[in-house]
């Protein structure tokens, strides 16, 4: 991420000040980071080095940066820290600031900030967040998840699917029917995830790592575990994910990637024409991504054109990604159809250490999470172009 594509003049100094110091950091904490290996986490690290970062992180206040979006240059930090963090393969993804900082600090009551921003702010708490089902991925509105209300509070039963994290969280964020079906009327929750009734099941994922199942089977709720008004989840969702969508992550991600094939090219003899101009190709789409996701951070949010433009910048990082491991393993010929879990002991005997294969397996599921891509075209026809909805058959 360039510091000055499309931010306000006041937001420069502090966000070219802050990734130096993260940089700095995330270097620092990432040197040791082969002696933590977990192939079966999505970050390819164990919980207690995951854990031992976060802390650290949260200590020096990095966590919660752009926490509350009134801060000054908030939005423009976050995206600073979101690009970093997953160009270095920090353990800082998944954490509960990035997954579920934007709900909590627009919807928690004054009980619920005081509770949880502290402790998800200082890297003290981690949360998943568990919307999806087998038959509600992308349209969240055919949900079967309820929460019924009785003694004051709520019982929630259901199951959620494509989790991650969920096998290391301490909370969970998820929605739940509160209506009947066919209703908009769905609900979010705070869950503690040692609560009597909540199940995690880890499912193997094509590249190695678990996404996550979690069962709640009648699961008794207090009234403080709503987060925000109950019936009103779906607006808050929509907000959510919004926020979710700028592409910064997946920039980080194709940082990584676009230098890691230029290594490559460079120790194998700059590879040929043809993969000389792909690399280069890739390099200008990289820059078009990053002055997409400035549009995106830069847009007002709610309006018509936020949502739209949040949406262009999922879409083109995402599928940058697909294109950037596609050119590595053709780069690298059968040497880049060589796998390695992140992190291994030894590196495999094969391009980048096997890193190569191993994005191009992993970068199908950002077209798909967070809203498939296909969906997010149907968001840019309609709020960016002004196009009329049609139902798909």
């Amino acid at each position: 991420m360039t510091v000055d594509e499309g931010q306000p003049g006041y937001a420069r100094h502090a966000v070219e000040v802050f990734a130096e110091e993260l940089d700095e950091f995330l270097a620092a904490v990432m040197a040791e980071a082969g002696e933590h290996a977990d192939p079966a986490d999505l970050t390819g690290l164990d919980e207690p080095f995951e854990r031992r970062v976060l802390g650290t992180a949260g200590t020096r206040g990095m966590l919660g940066i752009g926490l509350p979006d009134e801060v000054p240059a908030g939005p423009w930090l976050r995206a600073a820290f979101d690009f970093a963090v997953a160009a270095h393969d920090a353990p800082l993804v998944d954490t509960a600031v990035t997954l579920a900082g934007f709900s909590v600090a627009a919807f928690a009551n004054e009980e619920q900030h005081a509770f949880f921003l502290p402790r998800m702010t200082g890297g003290e708490l981690t949360m998943c967040v568990a919307y999806s089902e087998r038959e509600a991925g992308s349209d969240l509105r055919a949900l079967s998840a309820t929460a019924v209300e009785e003694g004051g509070g709520y019982v929630l039963s259901g199951v959620k699917t494509l989790v991650t994290g969920a096998h290391k969280a301490d909370w969970c964020c998820t929605v739940a029917r509160t209506g009947p079906l066919g209703s908009a009327a769905m609900t979010m929750f705070l869950v503690d995830m040692a609560a009597p009734g909540v199940r995690v099941v880890r499912r193997p994922t094509m590249n190695g790592w678990t996404l996550d199942e979690v069962h709640f089977d009648a699961v008794r709720l207090p009234p403080g575990a709503v987060l925000g008004e109950p019936g009103r989840a779906w607006r808050q969702l929509a907000a959510a994910l919004r926020a979710e969508r700028s592409g910064m992550f997946h920039l980080g991600f194709a940082r990584h990637a676009l230098d890691g094939l230029r290594r490559h090219l460079r120790e194998t003899g700059g590879g040929d024409p043809v993969s000389r101009d792909a690399f280069a190709a890739l390099e200008v789409d990289f820059t078009a991504g990053v002055r997409l996701a400035c549009r995106a951070l830069s847009a007002d949010r709610g309006s018509s054109d936020a949502v739209a433009q949040a949406s262009m910048a999922k879409v083109f990082a995402t599928e940058l990604l697909q294109r950037i491991a596609q050119e590595a393993t053709e780069a690298a010929g059968h040497q880049g159809m060589i796998h390695a879990p992140l992190f291994a002991p030894e590196p495999a005997p094969a391009a980048a250490g096997g890193r190569f294969a191993w994005e191009y397996l992993e970068r199908v599921h950002g077209t798909i999470g967070a809203g498939a891509n296909e969906l997010q075209r149907d968001t840019i026809a309609q709020a960016g172009l002004g196009l009329p909805t049609a139902r798909r058959k």
